[in-house]
C-alpha cells in the first residue's frame, strides 16, 4: 500500500482542511514540491497529500478511498512528465480525469504545449504558467489564488455548509473497511430524505491525541451511532490490545446513550460480536434490498428537512462535490447545484460556468459554459448594473465562451464592449484594461483582421514601454507580438527590425542559451527568410537547432520545430537530399510523440511527401499524399481546403505519371467537392 504523507501550514485538524494531492514525475519532486506548496500556502490553508516516493504504486482501493476524496490534483508539467512513462501521468492524472476531479497543471517548462494538449495528456485543460511573459495576463500568483478560491472551499464557507445539515450521524469503521464506508454512505444518501444528513467519519490519516478529542466531540453532536460491521471489528492489535472501535468509540457511544445502528457489510460472527460489544442491537444486513429499506428508514428518522431554498441546495451540492462531512458524490453535487442555478441563485450559476468552462469536476462542455455565462451576465446586469466590475468580468467571460464555441464575431463584439467600458471606468493603463486590450487584439487576429490587430499591438507595446521600460520581460513579449503582427501584414523589414531588437535584449537579459532566447533566434531566422535572405536564415536556424539540442534535447518539441524549419530552408537551397533526411526525422518524432493524427504530425507528413517529390521519387510521394488524404478526410472532412489541396496534388500527380484511372478518380472528387 502507498504511504501518503501530508504537508500543512500547521498540523492542527488536518481532516477538516481542503484536500490537495500533489503528484509529479519522480525526477521533478525535489525541484518543485516545496515551491508549489509554498505558493499554495500563501493564500490557502489546506492539506497537501503526496507520496514521498513518486514511483510507489497506488492500488485501486487506495484510489477509491484516498485519491477519490481529493478536492484538487496539482501537477508540475515538464518534458519528462509528458514524454516518459510515470505514475503521475499514467496513473494519478488518468484517474482524476476519469473521476472528473479538478486538476491544476502548472507549466514549468516552455515548448511542450503541442504534446500537453494531446487528448491522452491534458487536452483542452488550461494550465498556469509561473514564468509567463505576457503583461496582459493576470499574474501567476493572482491566477493561482483565484483558481484555488474557485475549487477549494474556505474554512468560513465550510462552516456555512455544515450549518445547513439537518443532523449528524457518527460512522464507526475500521481503516481496513474504508471502501465499505464509502458504499454505506452512498446507500444512505441515495434516499432524498437523507441527503441533508451529514456523516461524521474519521478522515483518513488524522494522527495524534486530537483524534480522541475530536471523536468525543463528534459523538456528543451526533444523533445516531452507525457501526460498520465486518469481521475486522473483532480483530485485536498485534500486542493483544482491543482495536480503537472496541476500546474507545463503541463504549463512548453506549455510555452517552446514543442510538446504535449496526450495519453488517460482511458476514460476521454474531456471538463473538455480542461478547465484544456489550448491548449491541441486532445487525441490519446492508447490501440486500429488503434490509437496505429498513436501514434507510432508521437513518431517515433523524432528518428534520428544515431548509428548502436555492441557497441551501447550492451549499449541500458543494458538500457532496467536495466531500464536506459527506462522501464525495459529484453527480449528486452537480444535480443540486444545477437545481439552485435554475432557480436563479447567482453563486450556483457562477460555479457551473467555471466548472464547465475549465473542466473542474465535470467534462469540459463549452456549450453548457456559454449557457451559464449568458445567465451569469444577465443576472449581474440585473442586480449590479452594466458597469459594475463583476458585470464586466462576466461580460469578458461571456466573450471567451463565444470564442470557445467558434462564434468569433460575437466574441469580437463583446471584447470591444468590455474594452471600451474598462477604459471609461478604469483608464487605459489599468491591468484589467490591458487584459481587455490583449483579448481584443487576439479577436481581430482570429478573424484575419491583421491591420487592426497590429494597431492594438502597437498600443499595447507603447503602454508597456512607458510603464515598465524597454527591458522588462513583459515589454519584450509585447515587442514579439508586434513583430509577428508586422509580419502578418507583410511589413517584413519592420518585423525583422523588431525581432533583432528582441533577440539582442534577450541575450543581454537571459543569456544566449536560454530557451526564450533561442525561440527569439528562431523568430529572427524566419524574419530573414521572409525578407529573402535565405543564407542568413539558414545560418541562424542551424544555430537555434544546435543550442536546443544541447539545452533541451533532440526530441523536445522546440528542437523538432527548429529541425523542421531547417529542412524547409535546405529545400530552398536545393539540398533536397538533406531536407528529405531531416523531414523523415521530424515525421518519425512527431508520430511517436504527438500521434499520427495531430496537426503538427500531419504537416510534417505533408513536408515529407513534398521532400520525396523534390527528390524525384514521385511514387513514394504519392503514397504519402494518399495517406495524408485519408487522414485529412478523417480529421477535417472531404471538402476542407486542406483535403482539397491534397486531392488536387494526387489528381495531377497520377495524371503526370500516366496512371489515368487514379487521376480520373481524384479529378472527379475534386469536381464533386467544389460544387
Amino acid at each position: 500500500m502507498a504511504t501518503f504523507k501530508i504537508k500543512t501550514k500547521n498540523a492542527f485538524d488536518i481532516g477538516k482542511k481542503p484536500r490537495v494531492y500533489f503528484t509529479c514525475h519522480p525526477d521533478d519532486f525535489d525541484k518543485y514540491f516545496e515551491k508549489i506548496c509554498a505558493d499554495i500556502f500563501k493564500t490557502h490553508d489546506c492539506s497537501i497529500y503526496y507520496t514521498e516516493d513518486m514511483r510507489e504504486a497506488i492500488s485501486d482501493d487506495e484510489k477509491e478511498t484516498d485519491l477519490g476524496r481529493m478536492n484538487l490534483f496539482v501537477v508540475p508539467v515538464t518534458y519528462k512528465l509528458l514524454f516518459q512513462p510515470n505514475r503521475a501521468m499514467d496513473g494519478d492524472i488518468a484517474y482524476a480525469k476519469n473521476e472528473h476531479i479538478p486538476i491544476l497543471p502548472i507549466m514549468m517548462e516552455s515548448g511542450i504545449d503541442a504534446v500537453y494538449s494531446n487528448p491522452d495528456k491534458f487536452g483542452e485543460r488550461q494550465y498556469l504558467n509561473p514564468y509567463s511573459r505576457d503583461l496582459t495576463e493576470i499574474s501567476y500568483e493572482e491566477k493561482l489564488k483565484k483558481h484555488l478560491e474557485a475549487v477549494l472551499i474556505s474554512n468560513e464557507m465550510a462552516a456555512h455548509i455544515r450549518a445547513e445539515f439537518d443532523a449528524y450521524i457518527f460512522l464507526s469503521y475500521r481503516k481496513k473497511d474504508r471502501k465499505y464506508a464509502n458504499r454505506l454512505m452512498r446507500i444512505i444518501h441515495s434516499n432524498p430524505e437523507c441527503r441533508d444528513i451529514a456523516i461524521w467519519f474519521d478522515e483518513f490519516l488524522i494522527p495524534g491525541e486530537s483524534f480522541k478529542t475530536n471523536i468525543k466531540k463528534a459523538l456528543s453532536d451526533s444523533k445516531l451511532f452507525t457501526l460498520l460491521v465486518t469481521p475486522n471489528i473483532l480483530e485485536y492489535h498485534d500486542d493483544g490490545t482491543p482495536n480503537f472501535i472496541m476500546e474507545e468509540e463503541y463504549p463512548a457511544a453506549h455510555d452517552l446513550g446514543i442510538e446504535i445502528v449496526p450495519a453488517e457489510m460482511e458476514e460476521t460472527d454474531k456471538i463473538l460480536l455480542a461478547d465484544k460489544f456489550n448491548g449491541i442491537p441486532e445487525c441490519i444486513r446492508v447490501g440486500e434490498d429488503n434490509f437496505n429499506e429498513q436501514f434507510i428508514e432508521t437513518i431517515a428518522k433523524v432528518s428534520t428537512k428544515k431548509n428548502n431554498t436555492s441557497e441551501h441546495d447550492f451549499l449541500i451540492g458543494l458538500a457532496y462535490l467536495d466531500g464536506i462531512d459527506v462522501e464525495v458524490n459529484r453527480a449528486l453535487g452537480i444535480e443540486l447545484i444545477t437545481k439552485s442555478a435554475e432557480a436563479g441563485y447567482i453563486n450556483a450559476i457562477l460555479k457551473l460556468y467555471l466548472m464547465y468552462s475549465k473542466g473542474e469536476g465535470v467534462i469540459i462542455d463549452y456549450n453548457k459554459a456559454l449557457k451559464w455565462a449568458t445567465a451569469l451576465y444577465n443576472k449581474y446586469c440585473e442586480e449590479y448594473g452594466a458597469e459594475h466590475p463583476d458585470t464586466l468580468t462576466s461580460l469578458s467571460n461571456l466573450a471567451s465562451s463565444y470564442g470557445n464555441v467558434g462564434n468569433y464575431r460575437k466574441k469580437l463584439e463583446l471584447c470591444e464592449k468590455v474594452y471600451a467600458l474598462r477604459i471609461k471606468i478604469l483608464g487605459e493603463e489599468h491591468s484589467d484594461t490591458l487584459i481587455s486590450l490583449n483579448n481584443l487584439a487576439h479577436s481581430y487576429y482570429t478573424l484575419d483582421n491583421y491591420e487592426k490587430s497590429l494597431e492594438l499591438h502597437k498600443k499595447a507595446y507603447i503602454l508597456r514601454s512607458r510603464i515598465f521600460g524597454e527591458e522588462h520581460p513583459d515589454t519584450l513579449q509585447s515587442l514579439t507580438n508586434l513583430a509577428n503582427a508586422y509580419s502578418k501584414v507583410g511589413e517584413h523589414k519592420k518585423s525583422l527590425e523588431l525581432s533583432e531588437k528582441v533577440y539582442s535584449l534577450r541575450i543581454k537579459i537571459l543569456g544566449e542559451e536560454h530557451p526564450d532566447t533561442v525561440i527569439s533566434l528562431n523568430n529572427l531566422a524566419m524574419c530573414y527568410y521572409a525578407n529573402g535572405d535565405c543564407s542568413k536564415s539558414l545560418k541562424l536556424i542551424e544555430k537555434a537547432y544546435s543550442l536546443s539540442c544541447k539545452t533541451l534535447g533532440e526530441e523536445h518539441p522546440n528542437t523538432i520545430m527548429y529541425l523542421s524549419n531547417l529542412a524547409e530552408l535546405y529545400i530552398k537551397f536545393d539540398n533536397c537530399t538533406k531536407a528529405l533526411e531531416l523531414n523523415k526525422k521530424v515525421y518519425a518524432s512527431h508520430s511517436r510523440i504527438l500521434g499520427v493524427e495531430h496537426p503538427d504530425t500531419l504537416q510534417s507528413l505533408d513536408n515529407l511527401a513534398f521532400s520525396y517529390y523534390k527528390n524525384h521519387n514521385y511514387g513514394q510521394a504519392l503514397i504519402l499524399y494518399e495517406k495524408l488524404y485519408h487522414l485529412y478526410v478523417k480529421k477535417y472532412g472531404e471538402k476542407s481546403p486542406k483535403t482539397m489541396r491534397v486531392i488536387e496534388i494526387l489528381a495531377k500527380g497520377y495524371d503526370s505519371r500516366g496512371e489515368f484511372d487514379k487521376a480520373i478518380y481524384y479529378f472527379k472528387k475534386l469536381r464533386k467537392n467544389s460544387r
